[in-house]
């Protein structure tokens, strides 16, 4: 039989009823010509609510699982390729479509996660120069009250302040 409907549903031969509605929803919001575009979405929607309402009745569904064991008994001929063509061919081009978005999805993970790096060690390169001016303001204003010593605890803070936020964030 050239229309396989656990195949066009997704389900295996011993899905339970609710495993059928779920997959059902979920290709239907998939392939809902009113969401979905693309010219042949309307065939595959048609499949896939033909596939749900022969499979999700009890008695259509053991007929059509005696048609699937038994095709010479029940006179059955291979059907239409038209309708599966075009249901396969739009599945591969929703894949390609998924793998697209996938790959655009990682570039933009990877882009964020290179310049949460960059910002990272400039603020890291900053806190330490903040450091070492405190240091060499200290040494040359020889210990004359608080404000030598504020560009120092400044740039110990932020530094502190830098690794325990970076710390929190690398934990989740």
């Amino acid at each position: 039989m050239q229309n396989d409907y656990y195949k066009i549903l997704g389900v295996s031969r011993y899905a339970t009823p609710e495993q059928i509605k779920q997959a059902y929803r979920i290709k239907a919001k998939l392939y809902h010509p009113d969401i979905n575009k693309n010219p042949q979405a309307k065939q595959a929607f048609q499949l896939v609510n033909e596939a749900y309402n022969v499979l999700i009745n009890f008695e259509q569904r053991r007929w059509y699982d005696f048609k699937l064991k038994y095709p010479s008994t029940t006179g059955m001929r291979p059907q239409n390729k038209t309708r599966s063509t075009a249901y396969e061919s739009y599945y591969r081009a929703y894949t390609r479509y998924q793998q697209a978005r996938e790959e655009k999805e990682d570039f933009v993970k990877y882009t964020k996660t290179l310049l949460d790096k960059i910002l990272f060690y400039f603020l890291v390169v900053s806190g330490v120069l903040a450091v070492i001016f405190g240091t060499i303001q200290l040494i040359f204003d020889k210990w004359e009250g608080i404000n030598s010593l504020s560009g120092l605890i400044f740039g110990i803070w932020f530094l502190f302040f830098l690794f325990y936020g970076w710390n929190l964030i690398g934990r989740k």
